[in-house]
């Protein structure tokens, strides 16, 4: 019988950090993927969006890995939260 886990993932400026929560509120996996800062001018900050998708992937891939040694689970949501003010669809 599978186990009910919530996927949280935050598109941070730093990282992209992915967590598995269990129905139980226990943190059941977790993994952060650094994300590049470009500087391109004094007091400028960007970021390219395509690092983005690829941190979101790595950090999804490797929470599943957590999660499969530990079991069979099933996904009941996904919750996404970002750091930019406007739209960016992964």
């Amino acid at each position: 019988m599978s186990k009910g886990v919530f996927i949280g993932i935050d598109v941070g400026t730093s990282g992209v950090k992915t967590v598995a929560i269990d129905i139980t509120g226990k943190m059941i996996g977790s993994h952060t993927e650094p994300l590049e800062m470009i500087t391109p001018k004094p007091g400028w900050t960007e970021q390219n969006p395509d690092d983005w998708w690829l941190a979101t992937k790595q950090s999804l891939k490797l929470v599943n890995k957590e999660l499969f040694l530990q079991g069979k689970f099933e996904i009941l949501s996904i919750s996404l939260s970002g750091q930019m003010h406007s739209l960016v669809i992964l």
